[in-house]
């Protein structure tokens, strides 16, 4: 793939468009193996790393189909643009009668809306998917 640099800093981007997905992950306050998560998929972006630690998170192994999350990285900036494509998932073990309540508040109101539900934030992924751009600065 590449051989990253001492004290470099990089620019990595996916080639092609609609190729990056943000997750947010819900958990239910009283039931923390409950899930829902957000998934929203852009047009553009790309993160900012520092050379020094990157053979670590990305190296010859990277699989453009199965993509990688990249917020993991040593990320020092960041832009991810124009969102498309928004959808939710439920983890298997939410009752149908819970997701039968929570769908439609969701894509009346967004994700957030279950906040004031007893669903509290856990944590952010985002996903670089195919060939990546990796330019040196």
């Amino acid at each position: 793939m590449i051989e990253w640099d001492q004290g470099a800093s990089y620019r990595i981007s996916p080639e092609n468009k609609k190729q990056i997905v943000m997750k947010k992950i819900y958990y239910k306050s009283d039931e923390y193996d409950q899930k829902i998560t957000s998934i929203e998929t852009f047009r553009s972006g790309w993160v900012e790393v520092d050379g020094e630690e990157m053979s670590y998170y990305l190296d010859d192994s990277y699989d453009p189909e199965k993509g990688e999350d990249v917020w993991i990285f040593p990320i020092t900036d960041h832009e991810i643009l124009d969102g498309v494509v928004g959808d939710f998932e439920f983890s298997d073990n939410v009752s149908e009668e819970e997701k039968e309540k929570l769908s439609p508040l969701i894509v009346e109101s967004g994700v957030q809306i279950i906040e004031e539900m007893g669903w509290e934030f856990e944590d952010t992924e985002v996903w670089f998917f195919g060939e990546l751009q990796i330019t040196k600065l």
